[in-house]
């Protein structure tokens, strides 16, 4: 992923008000649309200028051709409010992420996410890379970002062994029909039906009574074999190809 800097001019005076709304709003556009990553941007002024730093999952994700209307009418906005257009510079390469998917036609994707994740929750299977969300269908990319959102709550809830709220949280990430991965299937159905490309999800896995006892589990939801002869990525050890779903032994016993 790449640092980028935006920087948009006061052609008119404004309100300080007005123009930090307006520029949020564009960045909340962004977000959803997987053209910039994050949550928080600080806006900073320069007394002619509005300038911001973010990252990007890759050097042109600001490019026009990946806007959509909801990006376009925020820019709309801007100019509205006596604000320029934005200036956009790639400030170089963010060493601490994962590179983005350079496959043009992935041939299978998976919906994963943990805590510290921010890059995008879809990732190529062959590859394990993250794939920007502006590359996804539309109607899925805003259901993705909130998606992620509670994944990362419940995540950080059982990392951080809150005890009251720990198990549900645990469920939620772990059972393919809690809420959290229903609305993961939905998902990938939605990406599966307009990409024409498998899409599975991750089932969390903690506890167990033994290593023996995790490797003969099988599949949640159609009770099939699913253990593979050697881990995918070092971090799945269970693929049901009927029914979408990854699966690691439990952390536990490992």
């Amino acid at each position: 992923m790449y640092v980028c800097q935006l920087t948009i001019n006061c052609l008119q005076d404004i309100e300080l008000s007005s123009a930090q709304s307006v520029i949020a709003k564009l960045l909340d556009e962004y977000r959803y649309n997987g053209q910039i990553i994050g949550r928080e941007f600080p806006i900073i002024f320069n007394g002619e200028f509005f300038e911001v730093i973010f990252v990007c999952p890759e050097q042109d994700s600001l490019s026009e051709r990946y806007n959509n209307e909801a990006v376009n009418e925020a820019f709309e906005n801007l100019s509205l409010q006596g604000l320029s257009l934005p200036e956009f510079e790639v400030k170089g390469l963010e060493s601490h992420s994962d590179f983005t998917d350079l496959c043009h036609e992935p041939t299978a994707l998976v919906i994963y996410s943990t805590f510290v994740q921010s890059c995008s929750p879809v990732r190529c299977l062959e590859h394990f890379s993250p794939v920007p969300l502006y590359k996804l269908p539309e109607q899925t990319r805003k259901s993705l970002v909130k998606w992620q959102e509670s994944y990362g709550a419940c995540d950080q809830l059982q990392m951080n062994e809150v005890q009251q709220i720990e198990q549900g949280a645990v469920q939620q990430l772990s059972e393919s029909n809690s809420d959290l991965m229903l609305q993961a299937q939905k998902l990938a159905d939605d990406i599966e039906a307009n990409l024409k490309t498998p899409v599975y999800r991750y089932l969390y896995r903690v506890g167990g009574d033994s290593l023996a006892e995790e490797q003969a589990r099988k599949c949640p939801s159609c009770h099939g074999e699913w253990l593979l002869e050697q881990p995918l990525h070092d971090l799945f050890d269970f693929k049901c190809d009927a029914c979408g779903l990854l699966s690691n032994i439990s952390w536990d016993w490992q």
